[in-house]
């Protein structure tokens, strides 16, 4: 489904809590899962996995999503490191190729450098998608994959007993004077329209506001994301944000508001986007932006 991919978090994390990734049971729900016997000792794996694919598409462009997680033993499942791949790009980023619908290629994944221990009596869960939304853009059609090797390659080191570096303390300047005006907030929802089958994912980092104590100027800002699919159509894709930033000082005040979307159909993806400014309440700049740009094998 395109949905898939939505237990991931967030691409780049501001904050913990629920912009990290959750418990990977709703996207391994959505996969096809391997996975091992439990350990009868613990590793470390330290590094960047690799997992070398031999499959096949039945359609001229498609993606791969490659998870390896930690299944402890009440069964749920922890994000260790993922890696997606647009496997027009399998032989080069520079030159891709389209693929022949059945033909059977080879590809190398390489997931996320990564340092975790699985303790013994977990295991190891490869989970393998064509989908990981809203991490990746979906492909133009809906793509069946079929999977005929996979091999993982992992980078252990020897179990570790202790801290193998130790730093001197950091150097830093004094820390800002502040106090906080509104206090940060992050909040992550998954919502379902059961009329529609229209899944959204909401976000909304609030970064809070503070004021500097020496000379008075209070900034803030507040971002908001929302991401949309249906599970069957890969066009439904919708990625919009909207973007505030204040600043004030005794009774002055500036803002921007700023918002973009992107969507796509088969051929080109269409970003769009708007920018306000705004002294107090009055709208002192605005201005449209619309770019369609062709999708190249993506």
């Amino acid at each position: 489904p395109q949905s898939c991919g939505l237990a991931g978090g967030e691409y780049f994390p501001f904050t913990f809590g629920p912009e990290l990734p959750g418990d990977q049971r709703p996207d391994d729900a959505l996969s096809v899962c391997f996975d091992q016997p439990p350990l009868g000792e613990a590793i470390d794996i330290v590094g960047a996995p690799e997992v070398e694919v031999r499959l096949s598409s039945d359609r001229p462009q498609a993606n791969v999503a490659i998870r390896l997680c930690d299944v402890h033993p009440d069964g749920a499942s922890e994000l260790i490191s993922y890696g997606v791949l647009n496997l027009t790009h399998r032989d080069s980023h520079e030159h891709p190729q389209a693929l022949v619908p059945g033909e059977t290629v080879s590809a190398r994944v390489i997931l996320d450098q990564c340092a975790y221990r699985v303790p013994a009596g977990h295991r190891l869960r490869i989970a393998v998608s064509n989908a990981y939304w809203p991490m990746i853009w979906p492909s133009p059609e809906p793509v069946r994959l079929d999977l005929s090797a996979a091999t993982l390659r992992l980078p252990l080191r020897p179990l570790a007993t202790g801290d193998k570096a130790s730093f001197q303390p950091p150097e830093g300047a004094t820390p800002w004077a502040t106090e906080t005006v509104r206090a940060a907030n992050s909040e992550r929802h998954v919502d379902r329209d059961e009329k529609t089958g229209i899944v959204t994912l909401s976000i909304t980092d609030d970064f809070g506001a503070v004021r500097d104590l020496a000379h008075g100027l209070a900034n803030g800002s507040i971002n908001r994301e929302t991401w949309s699919i249906h599970p069957d159509d890969p066009l439904s894709a919708s990625g919009k944000t909207h973007w505030t930033q204040t600043l004030s000082r005794n009774g002055w005040s500036v803002r921007t508001e700023t918002f973009a979307e992107m969507r796509s159909d088969a051929q080109s993806f269409t970003v769009s986007a708007r920018i306000e400014a705004y002294e107090g309440e009055n709208l002192v700049f605005e201005r449209d932006f619309e770019e369609t740009i062709p999708r190249d094998l993506l």
